[in-house]
């Protein structure tokens, strides 16, 4: 993130932890500056956020948020940071926030919006007067010009790792035992940690984990106390060459900050881990990390990362000689490896050595890069490439011993993925790589009517009832690839806004050697429609996404997007006053109906009003099960997707223009009447 924002921010979380305090009562608009402000220095964002926005909603000062959209920038909540970030730059007329630009950028290529982010950074690099900002732009940009030429590694098949291994809290640094057991850390928990000093331990632990007869890993069990001290957060952990020595990490925090971190190793007794000592030689007032036994000039080293000074800038790569028990003067691997920002979890295997950065160019936040040593000097390093990366960040790639297994951690949006802090991508994953020596592919092209067609999405659906396997969206090209598996049947169902979807059929059945189908797709284009809808004054416009659970008055994900497009409205009108209207269904009585859509409409407003309109704007109507949309009226049965459409919210204009321009491409469908 920029530099000169409206403070500044420390560290994000080693883990990803959500570790949240209770806010104190506040009421006055310079208590909640300093409640909010403190919470950010805390790494406690979730709170910030939450005190930046009654700020916010007080003074309507920009500052605040460019603040908030930092904050949902730390939590990796991109879609969130991207919208508000957008929207201080169409106002800031005078350019006060510049610099943001780069951040906006850097949020549209976290979420695979390449073409978009690469437009963005290129015109931030021709216009910022700093120096320093043009060229962390460039990096950006060489990361998504490189695309085409990073390895797509079709033979790696990258798996979530299950339950048993996955929380929807963090988990980071998987490890094999030379046994086949899974080792990693976790926090381990299904909601957030709220230091009120209720919360008993809840600190990260390492635990192990083996397979069952089918290849499932079963049920993970933590490491005992004299491993996960109490009152620690242990991680990091890693293996000798021989099985003999463990290595670790153990951190306190300040808050939600790092405040120590120390590296401490194991010696294996009989079938458990005897109590660990502290490396002293690597541990000082500086914080130490992710070690990782190794080699370098022909010597056993022990490679970790340490934020010390006189490295490159942020977390370096270090080594330290080992000899017997004793453990040499730190060495800085030098300009080649480490950037000014941050490099992490070193794996060392066959003279290759395999690492992180966020400071080399790369797919998305951190990359995994390898580099080989020649004797004498590391090579420049290399992007895993594709499936080891993604436009998230990807951290603390392992191979097992035979080095056809691999295990990953990552913040990529997964099926599987269960969701923390109303966000698919805060929290770290484990993910399983199997390198497969038969390989089976499909590759396909995407043209349209006027020939090469980028931004299709492509989603692979398997078996007979068609599950959804994986998903791509590919803005920067028309091609698309997918690893399949043997004996299955598949489809492919291809989309692109504009045109018509398109599908393949398949199977695999019969294939026992590498094959590859090769297709070539074409879009057929949709009729081209006005630009523009206009709407009256009393004239209802139906909000198509904006529908509710039933005996629910929970705004629904979907719906954000229908009322952010109403929010941008209202500032493109900025003297029009609405009616926002919400609608039950026919079930249950009239006057309990008429209720819950009175406070299903009050959750639309405050909505509107956390983004900056006023209260004044926004007349709200909860008209109850009296306007049905379809024939579900009581003593009619219907279906629930039929009951559904009448559970929906609806505007119009009461006061102002006599009429507004709506864009089809926003507001698709909206019904007139």
């Amino acid at each position: 993130m920029s530099t000169n924002k409206f403070y500044i921010l420390l560290s994000f979380v080693f883990l990803s932890l959500a570790v949240s305090a209770q806010p104190v009562a506040v009421s006055s608009y310079e208590t909640m500056l300093k409640t909010a402000d403190e919470a950010a220095k805390n790494n406690d964002y979730v709170n910030a956020i939450e005190w930046f926005e009654k700020a916010y909603k007080e003074s309507k000062d920009q500052n605040l948020q460019v603040a908030i959209a930092d904050m949902y920038m730390l939590l990796r909540d991109y879609p969130h940071a991207e919208r508000i970030y957008e929207r201080v730059i169409k106002k800031d007329r005078n350019e006060n926030f510049f610099d943001i630009k780069l951040d906006f950028a850097r949020a549209l290529k976290y979420q695979g919006n390449y073409k978009q982010a690469l437009d963005e950074f290129n015109n931030f690099a021709l216009t910022t007067e700093s120096d320093s900002l043009r060229k962390e732009a460039k990096i950006e940009m060489k990361g998504i010009i490189d695309l085409e030429k990073y390895p797509e590694n079709i033979e790696a098949a990258v798996y979530f790792a299950n339950e048993f291994v996955n929380s929807p809290s963090a988990e980071a640094s998987p490890a094999f035992y030379e046994d086949g057991s899974l080792y990693f850390a976790s926090l381990n928990t299904k909601l957030p940690v709220v230091l009120d000093g209720e919360e008993g331990e809840y600190h990260t632990k390492i635990y192990t984990t083996s397979k069952d007869p089918k290849g499932e890993y079963l049920k993970a069990s933590p490491l005992d106390e004299s491993i996960n001290r109490l009152q620690f957060h242990t991680s990091g952990n890693s293996f000798s060459a021989d099985g003999k020595r463990m290595y670790f990490t153990r951190a306190k925090l300040l808050n939600n900050g790092i405040a120590t971190s120390e590296i401490y190793v194991s010696q294996r007794n009989g079938d458990k881990w005897a109590p660990p000592n502290a490396i002293d030689a690597l541990n000082n007032e500086y914080r130490s990390r992710h070690p990782y036994e190794g080699e370098l000039f022909g010597n056993k080293v022990l490679y970790y990362v340490s934020d010390m000074p006189g490295g490159q800038g942020g977390y370096d790569l270090y080594y330290s000689t080992i000899s017997g028990d004793t453990y040499g003067t730190p060495v800085n691997l030098g300009p080649i490896i480490n950037t000014t920002k941050t490099e992490e979890y070193p794996f060392f295997k066959d003279g290759t050595l395999y690492f992180s950065s966020n400071g080399q160019p790369g797919m998305g936040g951190k990359d995994i890069f390898y580099s080989t040593w020649n004797g004498t000097n590391w090579a420049t390093p290399t992007n895993m490439g594709y499936n080891y990366n993604s436009s998230y960040d990807d951290t603390a790639l392992r191979f097992n011993q035979s080095g056809n297994a691999a295990a990953l951690v990552s913040n990529r949006i997964h099926k599987d993925k269960k969701k923390f802090k109303n966000t698919s991508t805060c929290c770290d994953d484990i993910y399983l790589v199997q390198i497969r020596d038969i390989v089976v592919d499909i590759q396909f092209t995407i043209e349209g009517n006027k020939g090469l067609l980028e931004g299709a999405t492509a989603e692979l659906l398997e078996g007979l009832k068609y599950s959804s396997v994986d998903s791509k969206t590919n803005f920067l090209s028309n091609k698309f690839n997918f690893l399949l598996d043997p004996d299955k049947t598949y489809k492919v169902y291809i989309t692109r806004e504009g045109y018509y979807p398109d599908s393949i059929m398949f199977n695999t059945n019969g294939i026992f050697d590498d094959y590859s189908f090769k297709k070539n797709v074409v879009l057929k284009p949709k009729p081209i429609e006005e630009d523009t809808d206009t709407y009256s004054m009393n004239e209802p416009i139906r909000l198509n996404n904006i529908y509710y659970d039933y005996e629910s008055d929970k705004i629904l994900a979907d719906a954000e997007k229908d009322l952010d497009y109403l929010r941008e409205l209202m500032e493109q009108y900025p003297d029009m006053i609405i009616e926002l209207s919400s609608h039950t269904d026919s079930r249950g009585e009239s006057k309990y109906n008429q209720q819950l859509s009175q406070r299903r409409a009050e959750s639309a407003k405050k909505w509107l009003m956390n983004e900056g309109i006023t209260a004044q704007r926004v007349k709200t109507v909860g008209y109850g099960e009296s306007i049905l949309l379809n024939r579900c009226k009581n003593g009619v049965r219907c279906s629930e997707d039929e009951h559904r459409i009448n559970r929906r919210t609806e505007f119009k204009i009461i006061a102002g223009p006599q009429t507004i321009q709506i864009k089809k491409s926003r507001l698709k469908g909206s019904g007139k009447g």
